[in-house]
């Protein structure tokens, strides 16, 4: 995908700062998730910024319809371990 084809382009191109207080308001992870998540889609070859941050977003939502948001504390919340093993699985299935 082309940079001006990517939806939330504007929030797409926010510094990685703002980028992630974005992400922790709108689907309530914390910096280590956010990190971690980034991390993982730059080791599979997602290098463009806009292409990293479109997929984390599109893991997020589908983190969010999968049930994992746990009201009692606000946030995502992926078991411990789980976090890599849902992101490898979302990249395989819909990446």
């Amino acid at each position: 995908m082309k940079d001006g084809a990517y939806p939330n382009k504007e929030i797409f191109s926010l510094p990685d700062l703002y980028f992630f207080k974005w992400c922790d308001l709108k689907y309530g992870i914390n910096r280590g998730i956010y990190n971690t998540i980034d991390a993982l889609l730059h080791e599979k070859g997602y290098t463009d910024v806009y292409e990293r941050r479109f997929i984390l977003t599109r893991f997020l939502e589908h983190s969010l319809k999968q049930n994992l948001y746990d009201e009692k504390i606000n946030a995502i919340k992926f078991g411990r371990g789980n976090l890599t093993i849902k992101v490898n699985e979302f990249v395989e299935e819909h990446a």
